[in-house]
């Protein structure tokens, strides 16, 4: 919706939501001269304080919630606590954060006064300096993106691995020339952008999510397809083949699908142990194998040929794919493998927050061998098509979280369930229950914002009670005899994403 020139013409940004992607563009803004004002439902006291106080270094928290600091000669407001009625006065420009609805009223305001409404991402676009690589789908994103980076890496490419990743793209205008920026994108983050055109983007796949914002499956595809909108011919779009809803997605740029199950015309598909790479213009080679992936999952495999398929579109040799890949630990919180008690596998995916996910994290495990941790806040999905797979896989499902009835309803004869309520009860039934071969799954489904800050602090609490239950076993079982047996071993690599 803007471009460099329309920026440097702003005097008064409004930034709505203080949490990292709006912290960092009102430090970016406010460093360029721009006035800031800052809106948040939350009160001060409610909000991380640090990012408060990173926007202006030097400041304390009470100062910063009494209304307005200076600095570079520009003014920073804030409005906490509440939604200001009427949208203020002298506002250029709308920056809003990912986890703020585009149907607050302030942003109708701004829509129907034709003020510019954009996304951070977008915001950082027009002051980049390198080709930028932005990748999306329900489930994967963030694995295909650090695996992206690790393959330009491998081939002599200098990355920026960032976005809904965990670091802002605005935070990382400044730095070496010559960098491949590699975006992760939420649905989110889509929803309002117009001129952000990466030059290659990828979906890597699509199942209900977040419907709860979007309101529908066409709506949830509306937004992640905005990531294509822009491309051109001389850009590249990123498919996968095997999801029928994919494959709808309109743009102008060269696609180039991936494939587990069939041959390509144009993008990589799984021959065996090989998954070969097909150009119209020079024919079939290798990219990497099969077995060199080092993650559980066949959605890992789909990840690692998004990212290879990523990686050339910018020019990367795959002659190091291999190897890279093999050295690839994954993420945390996504199929992390966190504890080994006598025999019983115990691991991490509570980035696990949707339907999708879960589905693809039970195709990786043994049948009637899951003891399957479920629950939280739901995002509005059907947990319907979670009943024939848990049925199949799950030895026992242990409920949790707002969800828990609405799971229940779904899965009441499909396999034996438990109502635990909260994760810890859950992790301490399944310790009594789980025998040797079996594992311990934290797969919610669901969001944790019932009963926790965020996934990874759902995740955490999860490590910690298998740690604590190591602990438990290393003091009844007396000192380790060194002879490099299963019984209580914590820690592990990811597995997923």
């Amino acid at each position: 919706m803007t471009d460099e020139r329309e920026q440097q013409s702003w005097h008064r940004v409004l930034v709505y939501g203080l949490g990292v992607s709006g912290s960092a563009a009102a430090s970016f803004l406010h460093d360029r001269g721009v006035e800031v004002l800052l809106v948040d439902q939350r009160r001060a006291e409610d909000l991380v304080l640090d990012a408060l106080v990173d926007v202006v270094p030097g400041s304390e928290p009470s100062a910063v919630s009494a209304g307005s600091v200076g600095r570079a000669g520009a003014k920073i407001e804030f409005l906490l606590g509440e939604e200001p009625s009427r949208l203020p006065p002298g506002i250029d420009a709308v920056v809003v954060s990912p986890g703020v609805s585009p149907e607050r009223p302030l942003l109708v305001q701004a829509r129907r006064r034709g003020i510019p409404i954009l996304a951070e991402v977008e915001l950082a676009f027009p002051h980049l300096d390198g080709p930028v690589i932005g990748i999306t789908g329900s489930n994967g994103k963030s694995t295909t993106t650090a695996m992206t980076g690790a393959l330009l890496e491998a081939s002599g490419f200098a990355p920026q691995v960032c976005g809904n990743i965990g670091v802002p793209l605005v935070s990382v205008i400044e730095g070496a020339p010559g960098r491949v920026f590699v975006v992760e994108l939420s649905s989110f983050q889509l929803e309002t952008v117009s001129r952000f055109r990466p030059k290659a983007a990828a979906l890597l796949n699509l199942s209900p999510d977040h419907l709860d914002r979007h309101g529908s499956v066409e709506g949830y595809l509306a937004a992640k397809a905005r990531l294509f909108a822009c491309q051109g011919e001389n850009d590249f779009a990123v498919l996968n083949a095997d999801d029928p809803l994919v494959r709808q997605v309109g743009t102008r740029a060269r696609k180039r699908y991936f494939s587990r199950l069939e041959k390509v015309e144009d993008g990589c598909y799984l021959d065996g142990d090989l998954v070969v790479e097909v150009d119209p213009e020079t024919g079939a080679h290798e990219l990497f194998r099969r077995s060199d992936v080092s993650l559980q999952g066949e959605h890992n495999l789909e990840n690692a040929m998004a990212a290879a398929l990523l990686a050339r579109s910018v020019g990367a040799s795959p002659v190091g794919f291999g190897a890279a890949l093999a050295g690839f630990e994954g993420l945390p919180h996504r199929l992390e493998t966190v504890g080994l008690l006598d025999g019983v596998q115990w691991i991490d995916d509570s980035k696990g927050t949707n339907v999708g996910a879960v589905l693809k994290s039970l195709e990786a495990m043994p049948a009637g061998k899951v003891h399957l941790i479920l629950g939280g806040r739901s995002k509005g999905e059907s947990f319907v098509p979670l009943r024939e797979p848990v049925g199949e896989k799950a030895a026992r499902a242990y409920l949790i979280g707002e969800a828990a009835d609405e799971l229940r309803a779904v899965l009441e004869g499909s396999a034996p369930l438990e109502e635990s309520g909260d994760l810890e009860t859950a992790v301490r039934h399944a310790a009594e229950v789980a025998v040797r071969g079996e594992t311990v799954l934290l797969s919610p489904g669901c969001t944790s914002f019932d009963q926790y800050a965020n996934f990874s602090a759902r995740g955490d609490h999860f490590r910690r009670l298998v740690r604590a239950l190591a602990s438990d076993q290393a003091i009844g079982d007396g000192e380790d005899d060194g002879d490099g047996g299963d019984g209580a071993v914590v820690g592990g690599r990811g597995a997923n994403g």
